[in-house]
């Protein structure tokens, strides 16, 4: 056993005081006459070898009461137990939790000044000759190579404040990796975040005995937060002239009800509509505001509330683009079919054009919204995986059966005249094309149809249904687009679905669905690649990207892949807003990027589940210490870890008592 404060062991001494007063009895004695002592000396007598007793319990009892205050108030504790901040190979690695969450208040101030504060505190208390490592989840790597002490203070001091949140997995790997590659047998992680349930993943993590983790969890005095979920658009395209909604989710994570909240919606910085909300105890709401849009371009846009003390997740950017027109390539042996060429041909709206299979340009390809594989195409293997890389990337494809192919590879093909009879009109496809479908509608007669081929893709949905229960048209999701297959061809001899009402609002929706038309917005620390169709704009100089104020530029990494440009970002932007990417002064894309919402929800870990789950997973956990103790002498608290000074407390409580009863009741 060590004591934190041996010096206190001097008090000891102490001990002689109970012992003098029981030696020399310095209380005055009173005489007085009585006739007949011989009874009295028969009850001394009787009664010395109890008196003397009682005397002897009373004495132990004051000497151990003295002697347990001594033990408690020089803090005993086990020297196996202590933290490895004193060993030369031992690294000590501080992380702070600057991740949005963090800057939530507290009783005085952010939970991130708090969490900075005690850091530096703790660093001062530690010996100057220890190494030490700030991890945040910014990563900045000038922080992870060992520094001395003053070092280690100037980088808190230095510190970002605003990053996007980090895994436990990936923080506990990076100290290992810093450990490995320095040749530290040992680390001490001090760990300051408030601990949210999101960022305490520890699937597969791999425990090392040799990290020693002292965790401090802090909590806000707001818990409580409302915030922007997410926005999208009710029609994916938007055209110049025309109505559009813009569709907001706002959550409540709170336990009352909100009413009225306003919600403000402004393009270019300038107000558009606004409006007001209600949204239930702990649950959410979705309000859908109107536009149009005059002009054609990139439109910076945002939804806004106002929500304190937690206001990183009250805006969402995104940007609207404006198409002039819709790329159209249908890939035919021939001219195309009649039916799909007359439909786009002459609207405006479109740029229609017919492309042979065997000579595609594929950078035409790739600035695209659909392709329509004719029944005649015959694609190849390769053919075919340029298709779904088209469709992956976000495009729309049509593909229309071979009848020659479909009798060649024994798939079933039927002549049989056959009625739609079963429309999935509950599908998001059918949204804006129908209300309802009456009992009597005027559905498509098909007369020759073929088993649609799934072999290039799952997740295969139909859409429309035959009366002999196969499948006529199907959606299969294939990433961010979609390929839509028909079990005929468009020509009279196959349907009349041509002729249909229902072929021009399908075919309409499908072009709108194409892709590719640039994201609305991408998320901080989640979305590293950006893909930009327009491979012209990338040959030659240098690609940048830019924040609007123009305070920040990054020169990114430019990948050609799939003839699409692929701009990685090897490095976080510094915060939400809008950046450009820049050739030169030519802006070629405008960009909108928003906090991750995942810290926006309100569950947090407390101390007690914080050191259970640490633990559960078999880390090695020095102490987890409660959130009022991070502004006492850190060190000297987590060095009372053993607790053993409450139990001197005790036993010089418990001695009282014993003397107090002994000194009542023994008479």
């Amino acid at each position: 056993m060590n004591f934190l404060y041996p010096n206190m062991l001097w008090c000891l001494f102490a001990l002689a005081i109970p012992i003098i007063i029981h030696l020399f009895n310095f209380r005055r004695h009173k005489i007085v006459y009585f006739s007949n002592t011989a009874t009295l000396k028969t009850i001394e007598q009787e009664n010395a070898k109890t008196k003397k007793l009682k005397y002897v319990i009373v004495l132990i009892m004051r000497m151990l009461f003295i002697a347990g205050l001594v033990f408690a108030f020089a803090y005993p504790y086990n020297s196996e137990q202590k933290l490895k901040t004193d060993d030369t190979d031992n690294l000590v690695a501080v992380y702070i939790d600057n991740s949005m969450s963090m800057h939530s208040q507290s009783s005085e101030i952010s939970l991130i000044e708090d969490a900075r504060s005690s850091a530096r505190k703790m660093v001062s208390n530690i010996s100057p000759s220890q190494r030490f490592v700030l991890l945040t989840n910014s990563r900045q790597l000038d922080n992870e190579y060992p520094m001395n002490q003053d070092e280690m203070l100037m980088s808190i001091d230095a510190m970002q404040t605003e990053a996007s949140p980090l895994t436990f997995n990936n923080l506990y790997e990076n100290l290992q990796m810093i450990m490995n590659r320095n040749g530290f047998k040992s680390a001490s992680l001090f760990m300051y975040s408030d601990f949210q349930d999101n960022m305490m993943n520890m699937d597969g993590l791999a425990a090392d005995s040799a990290i020693q983790i002292v965790a401090m969890p802090l909590a806000s005095d707001y818990q409580q937060n409302i915030y922007i979920d997410t926005v999208w658009l009710s029609s994916p395209i938007l055209q110049k002239g025309l109505a559009n909604e813009i569709n907001v989710r706002i959550v409540n994570e709170s336990a009352k009800d909100i009413n009225g909240l306003p919600v403000n919606f402004e393009i270019d910085g300038k107000s558009l509509a606004f409006n007001t909300i209600d949204i239930p105890a702990n649950g959410k709401n979705d309000i859908a505001m109107q536009f149009i849009l005059n002009e054609s371009g990139e439109k910076t846009a945002a939804v806004s509330i106002n929500d304190y003390p937690i206001t990183f997740d009250d805006t969402y950017n995104f940007v609207l683009n404006v198409r002039p027109i819709i790329k159209i390539v249908e890939l035919s042996t021939n001219n195309g079919d009649l039916a799909i060429k007359t439909l786009f041909e002459n609207d405006s709206l479109f740029d229609y054009h017919v492309m042979s299979p065997y000579r595609i340009d594929q950078q035409y390809l790739a600035d695209c919204q659909m392709v329509i594989v004719d029944g005649d195409a015959n694609l190849n293997e390769t053919m075919w995986q340029n298709i779904i890389d088209f469709a992956r990337d976000g495009g729309s494809v049509v593909v229309f059966p071979s009848e020659s192919s479909a009798r060649s590879e024994n798939f079933e093909f039927s002549d049989d005249t056959l009625s739609i009879s079963t429309i999935a009109s509950q599908h998001d496809f059918f949204d804006d094309i129908f209300v309802s479908i009456p009992h009597n509608a005027d559905l498509p007669k098909v007369y020759k149809h073929v088993q649609i081929d799934r072999k290039y893709f799952s997740n295969t949905l139909t859409l429309i249904f035959l009366q002999n229960g196969t499948s006529f048209f199907t959606l299969s999701k294939i990433g961010s687009g979609n390929i839509f297959s028909f079990a005929s061809q468009l020509g009279k001899d196959w349907t009349n679905f041509a002729g249909n009402s229902l072929f021009v609002p399908i075919m309409y929706k499908i072009a709108m669905l194409g892709g590719q038309m640039g994201r609305l917005s991408y998320t901080l620390g989640v979305d590293k690649d950006i893909v930009i169709n327009d491979l012209t704009a990338f040959s030659e100089g240098d690609i940048r990207i830019r924040d609007e104020q123009g305070n920040f530029e990054m020169i990114p990494m430019v990948e050609m892949r799939n003839n699409r440009a692929l701009v990685r970002l090897y490095d976080e932007l510094p915060g939400a807003g809008f950046y450009t990417i820049n050739k030169g002064d030519e802006i070629i894309e405008t960009t909108a990027w928003n906090d991750s919402r995942k810290e926006s929800k309100m569950m947090f870990l407390d101390r007690e589940e914080v050191d259970k789950l640490l633990k559960d997973n078999g880390l090695n956990v020095y102490s987890v210490l409660k959130a009022d103790e991070i502004h006492s002498d850190i060190m000297e608290t987590m060095i009372r870890r053993s607790m053993m000074w409450k139990s001197f407390i005790i036993l010089s409580l418990i001695t009282m008592l014993i003397e107090i009863l002994v000194l009542r009741f023994w008479k």
